[in-house]
């Protein structure tokens, strides 16, 4: 898969640019660590609870269906990863701030854990604090890194990591690993899933 290609329609997708750090962590392949099988996940970044909980919204946004789901391709161990390795310490901070600050949210609405939650409330709460966050940034387009919503940014890099995973470029999108030249306008059936670039 085209990482840059990814990374365009990844911002087209959430509507917000991404920042030097995280194109850079793409740029490089930063990849989720193998581990032996029935070892668990360890985030290296986050805390337990936060990578635990970040695992349910990465879920939550993008849940398994036909396809593979955030959690299927290790989207939380991907973003774990990208933040210790590639980001500066502002936008760690920001990040790992931001990531409590929704889980605690959670909690204080619904006086339960984001973990315990059914994905139905996780669902409800995730779909109130993004419209909350759209309508912050509508109104202020220019907002600093530290007052944009928490939200946007986690959403961002589920996305990221989703989309840049070598399963679902090779197993959901159409994907060619000898492309031939470029074809602006193709039949298109009934179907037909969108290609991997």
């Amino acid at each position: 898969m085209d990482r840059r290609e990814a990374i365009k329609r990844t911002a087209l997708l959430t509507g917000m640019a991404l920042s030097a750090s995280t194109l850079a962590g793409v740029l490089q392949g930063c990849q989720p660590e193998s581990r032996p099988v029935g070892e668990p996940w360890a985030p290296k970044f986050f805390s337990a609870e936060q990578g635990a909980a970040l695992a349910e919204i990465g879920e939550t946004i993008l849940p398994a269906t036909d396809t593979p789901g955030a959690k299927d391709v290790k989207v939380h161990e991907f973003i774990d990863q990208l933040a210790q390795e590639c980001m500066p310490q502002e936008e760690q901070e920001l990040l790992k701030k931001g990531l409590e600050g929704l889980i605690s949210g959670f909690a204080a609405q619904n006086g339960k854990a984001f973990t315990e939650a059914t994905p139905e409330e996780r669902l409800a709460y995730l779909n109130q604090v993004d419209a909350e966050a759209k309508a912050l940034v509508e109104e202020n387009p220019l907002l600093p890194p530290e007052e944009y919503p928490a939200f946007l940014t986690v959403k961002q890099l589920v996305l990221l990591g989703y989309f840049t995973s070598e399963q679902v470029g090779t197993e959901v999108t159409a994907f060619l690993p000898i492309p031939g030249g470029y074809k602006p306008c193709m039949p298109y059936e009934q179907g037909q899933p969108a290609w991997t670039y």
